[in-house]
């Protein structure tokens, strides 16, 4: 009976199997396959060469050969639809229809409005956009030097501030899209990296990706709600296609020499201004040495990079394998680099294409060594008359005074800072078209991240474990070892429809819904030991140190999980009409018991004008669009977990019973009522194309409040165990308005010159910072550090008023005395504290960027300009060093302040400068040869390239573009201190390239 049963099941089995294979076989049978063939001309009707001719909705593909030539195979001719695309040309669509030749015609254009952009889960084309998206493709990047994603995007996008305010190698860019918009830990735009968000810039080789969008206002980044406040840039990666297997190689080699350094005293110098001063200097003058001590510090950087990749394809599948390898040497003698990066990705479509599976799998190895800051510090102070060699060759370390700075070169040489970081990750989607428009997508995603760090000062080179203590005041040497691990789990799911329909097929819909769920996982231990009498062993023998504390070895752990659900409808009529709506609910652990979930609802439309039938007369206008939207965001990334529960920590030991055990105190304080911050956001902007696209642009206007914002506040104890809590209290405005144009100067068959220019204005405010439970008048932050004035601030945060704001004493010069004249502002007769005042912020008017690229014949060419005007900026080793008050003992700059001043410099509006400043950022030089007598040779091409070439600016100091905050966005008051050149600034790099783009 049993074995009945099981052949009856057998039976069924088998019968459903041949009828799904028998329907497969049918479907495949009504489908006509075969190739198609034809020329891709352009507007002259000259051919194109490497033209992207795609199958709609697939990754079937093939490029023209040197003759405009295509041949590709479809499994349907009567149903396919072929892309036509090619730089500088619009995208055209043509329908099969059943033919075996298809020959099209491309028109030029400068803004590709067929281009396809990327969104968040889904793509669009440029003209039916309603939102404010930024698009950069490969063509348009930055050339040379690139570490990651932000340099080739710095100065291309209006209303993107990117700054690298430093010249070591090993940190990454400070990015702000519109403004600041929270007071504590503002970790910019959310990185989205192949459709996975969270991402990190760093993981990706500049060599893979192919484009970046980005999401600038609340209606389009509102599909990635709680943390989409500081806006979304997406990265898409390069993906195989077409039949033939393709290799491409890209390398360079590139020097980088110090773009600017302090003037200070030599020698000769130094013993004149003593003279002059009547100073006694014998017993720091006992060498016959003149050091330029920052010069020692420095050298030529040699760099390279080469990446390989190898992709290709069928009609059914395509691949792409590559390997990056980076080899970065900074400036200063020990800053350096190395980073391998490997990426594999495949996708293979089967059932008839209605099946889609695609695996990526990604690793990043990096291995760096930061330098120590302070050495630059030190070598401000340095007396020029210490040598850095004894006669026999050994390092000289004879400056025993109160001035000791110690021997930055021997520090250099012995102390390292080494981080070695490994990032792995792997995801899986699997997409299928369960009827014609509507597909079902699943997307999985594992990461883990790990680092590890050793920090190592020799016993006669140690800085005190970073605290400022100069070299030579030392703690005997000083170990440190810190892991961390973060993992990182994701899944989505996703429903995607779309769907013409009408006369014509004028109306178009497309809607889509998703879950998410991600969980993060972090894990941490570090251990720290002073007081070593043996050193050779560095970081890795921390037992060895005879002063190791309780507290000096800590471990850590928290994990946060968030849950999301999500709607989009787009609608189009004609591309004349379009409508999106877009809302998001996620749930967060992050947040206290009564706030775990938040609504993030968005809608925005166009009116494409040029579509309208008053306008079919107007010849010169090629396309003009209006756009306005409204949506919500909101920010979580900048709170850690657990911030909303009581926590305590161990602090310090009790006697129990005969020992010592630990006890333990609270550390925070409980809020429930802790949430997200939300960034309420509206956007109008105009695209225009005229003069046969000869001239392109967008305006746009925004207006964003964040509301809710998160702070620490002080609280009454004992009415709170602890004295501070974390709530959500301020808002803040962004105000702006940003303009982007593209002209074609020049546009014939030999000689092309486009330039375009983006200008953004952006006026910040911070509205609220008090309610009925939690309050402050005015926060006073940052620490100029100089010396004669520690511990006095620069700014201040306060309503009415951007971040950024200074707040000091009014200087108005200096009497025939040396003296300072400071305003008495509050009038009682005396100069205080109580007579700083506002005196600028930090803050530009205005932001630029200006690219011209230009092509004749075979060459290639392009500069780059961009810069900012208005802002302050406070130049603080003018203040450390630009006086004689410590000169006997230590060096000083060069300048008007050194024999006129006779005081001590104080944290005034006397060092404030205009930031204004334009910088020749990048310039290429290409030539791309004719290969088309060499038949395995498709592309080759030589260019070189220089960065940072000079500055035009008023600023007297090194560099007038500045770090956002120095250290990490995590350090309290993080980026409420903008616009101080530090004393510790790591001088910038000027770099010159020289690489090679091979196509086989």
């Amino acid at each position: 009976m049993q074995r009945k049963k099981t052949f009856d099941s057998f039976k069924h089995c088998k019968v459903a199997i041949l009828s799904v294979l028998m329907s497969l076989c049918m479907t495949a049978a009504f489908a006509q396959s075969g190739a198609v063939k034809g020329k891709v001309l352009d507007e002259l009707g000259e051919p194109i060469i490497g033209a992207n001719i795609v199958e709609k909705g697939t990754t079937n593909g093939t490029i023209t050969d040197m003759d405009g030539n295509y041949t590709l195979t479809l499994n349907d001719l009567k149903k396919a639809v072929l892309q036509f695309s090619f730089i500088g040309y619009n995208t055209l669509e043509e329908s099969v229809k059943g033919r075996n030749k298809v020959e099209v015609k491309l028109a030029p254009s400068v803004v590709n409005l067929g281009e396809v952009v990327a969104i968040g889960y889904g793509t669009q084309t440029r003209k039916e956009i309603t939102g404010s998206v930024a698009n950069v493709s490969e063509e348009n990047f930055n050339k040379g030097v690139n570490r990651d994603a932000s340099d080739l995007l710095q100065g291309k996008v209006a209303g993107l501030q990117i700054t690298s305010g430093s010249g070591d190698v090993t940190r990454g860019s400070q990015i702000r899209l519109r403004g600041t918009s929270t007071l504590q830990n503002d970790q910019g735009p959310m990185i989205v990296i192949d459709g996975v968000p969270g991402g990190d810039m760093s993981t990706v080789s500049p060599s893979d990706i192919e484009s970046i969008s980005v999401l600038k206002d609340a209606s389009s980044a509102a599909i990635y709600g709680s943390r989409a406040a500081g806006g979304v840039i997406l990265i898409t990666t390069k993906r195989g296609s077409g039949a033939k297997t393709q290799i491409n190689y890209d390398g360079y080699v590139a020097m980088d020499k110090v773009a600017n350094k302090p003037d200070m005293l030599n020698a000769a110098e130094w013993r004149d201004v003593n003279k002059q001063l009547g100073s006694d200097i014998s017993q720091y003058d006992k060498y016959n040495a003149d050091t330029d001590w920052f010069g020692a510090l420095l050298r030529t950087g040699v760099s390279q990079n080469h990446a390989l990749s190898l992709s290709g394809g069928s009609s059914k599948s395509n691949y792409r394998a590559s390997y990056t390898y980076l080899d970065r040497k900074g400036i200063a003698r020990d800053n350096w680099m190395k980073r391998h990066s490997f990426r594999f990705q495949f996708q293979q479509r089967a059932i008839n294409d209605r099946l889609r599976i695609g695996l990526t799998g990604a690793a990043t190895l990096t291995d760096m060594q930061a330098t120590f800051a302070d050495y630059f510090i030190a070598a401000y102070n340095n007396v020029p008359v210490a040598p850095i060699y004894n006669e026999d060759g050994s390092y000289y370390t004879g400056n025993d005074n109160a001035y000791n700075q110690g021997n930055m070169v021997k520090a250099q040489d012995e102390n390292y800072k080494l981080s070695k970081n490994n990032y792995f990750y792997g995801q899986g989607d699997v997409q299928f078209e369960v009827i014609e428009g509507l597909n079902v997508k699943a997307n999985l995603y594992k990461s883990r991240y790990t680092s590890d760090y050793s920090q190592w000062e020799s016993p006669d080179n140690a800085l005190g474990g970073g605290s400022g203590n100069s070299l030579g005041d030392s703690s005997n040497g000083y170990a440190k070892r810190r892991n961390f691990v973060w993992d990182r789990e994701l899944m989505e799911w996703t429903a995607d429809y779309n769907k013409s329909f009408g006369a014509e097929e004028k109306h178009k819909l497309n809607a889509l819904l998703g879950y998410s769920w991600e969980t993060n996982g972090y894990q941490s231990q570090e251990s720290l030991a002073t007081q070593f009498s043996v050193a050779s062993m560095g970081a890795n023998s921390i037992q060895a140190g005879n002063d190791l504390k309780i507290g000096n070895v800590t471990s850590s752990k928290n994990d946060y999980k968030l849950i999301s659900f999500f709607a989009r409808a787009h609608y189009s009529y004609d591309e004349r009409y379009m409508i999106t709506a877009t809302i998001r609910r996620d749930g967060s652990s992050k947040f206290g018991a009564n706030h775990k979930w938040g609504w993030f609802p968005s809608v925005s439309a166009a009116w494409g004008i040029s579509q309208e039938a008053f306008m079919e007369d107007i010849s010169w206008l090629s396309d003009l669009k209006l756009r306005a939207g409204y949506g919500v965001t909101g920010n979580q990334d900048g709170l850690k977990p657990y911030k909303s529960l009581e926590l305590y920590q161990p602090y310090g030991t009790y006697f129990n019973g005969g020992g010592t055990s630990t006890s333990f105190r609270i550390t925070q304080n409980p809020n429930p009522d802790l949430k997200w911050e939300s960034t309420a956001m509206f956007n109008i902007g105009v695209d225009f194309q005229l003069f046969n696209g000869r001239l392109g642009g967008t305006v746009e206007y925004y207006s964003k409040k964040t509301s809710d914002m998160l702070y620490d506040y002080a609280v009454p104890t004992p009415t709170y165990v602890y004295d501070k809590i974390t709530a959500n209290v301020g808002d803040m405005s962004n105000k702006g308005i940003e303009v982007m144009l593209n002209l074609d100067v020049i546009r014939n068959k030999s000689f092309n010159w486009n330039t375009a220019i983006n200008l953004s204005h952006n006026k910040n405010e911070i509205t609220k910072l008090s309610n009925n439970l939690f309050s402050t008048s005015r926060v006073y932050v940052g620490d100029p550090w100089i010396r004669g004035a520690s511990g006095v601030t620069s700014h201040v945060v306060e309503e009415g008023y951007p971040v950024g704001q200074f707040f000091m004493l009014k200087c108005k010069g200096v009497d025939e005395n040396g003296k300072f004249i400071m305003e008495d502002v509050n009038k009682d007769g005396q100069i205080s504290d109580d007579d700083r005042t506002y005196v600028g912020d930090s803050q530009p008017d205005l932001t630029f960027g200006w690219n011209n690229t230009f092509t004749w014949k075979n060459w290639d060419a392009s500069f780059f300009l961009r810069g900012q005007i208005g802002g302050k900026l406070l130049n603080n080793p003018r203040a450390a060093y630009g006086n004689n008050t410590y000169v006997a003992g230590a060096n000083a700059m060069k300048g008007d302040d050194l024999m006129l001043l006779r005081e001590n410099s104080r944290v005034s509006s006397y060092y404030l400068e205009n930031a204004s400043f334009a910088r020749l950022d990048n310039m290429s030089i290409g030539y791309t040869f004719n290969t088309k007598k060499i038949d395995w040779l498709d592309k080759a091409r030589v260019y070189v390239a220089a960065q940072n070439l000079f500055v035009i600016t008023s600023y007297s100091g090194l560099d007038p573009e500045v770090e956002l905050f120095r250290g990490e966005a995590s350090d309290t008051n993080a980026g409420l201190s903008p616009g101080i050149e530090p004393r510790n600034y790591m001088p910038k790099a000027r770099s010159f390239t020289f690489g090679v783009n091979l196509s086989f």
